[in-house]
């Protein structure tokens, strides 16, 4: 027997196989964003930083008038 035809993957074996990648792919998209913020939790957690501010606070901006006296 060919070592080939022991690894044949007819469309009877395969069907089943790429409709639960794409069920599992859609319930990735579906929840996407939970994903990343759980992702990105894990991530801090073994980093070990702390949450940075994306803003800068308002005492820390510059302005585009000038200065009154």
């Amino acid at each position: 027997m060919h070592f080939g035809l022991i690894l044949y993957g007819g469309p009877d074996q395969l069907m089943p196989l790429t409709s639960g990648l794409a069920a599992a792919f859609a319930f990735l998209l579906i929840f996407w964003n939970k994903v990343m913020v759980t992702i990105g939790k894990i991530g801090r957690l073994f980093r070990g930083s702390s949450q940075t501010e994306l803003t800068p606070s308002p005492h820390e901006e510059s302005s585009d008038t000038a200065p009154r006296n």
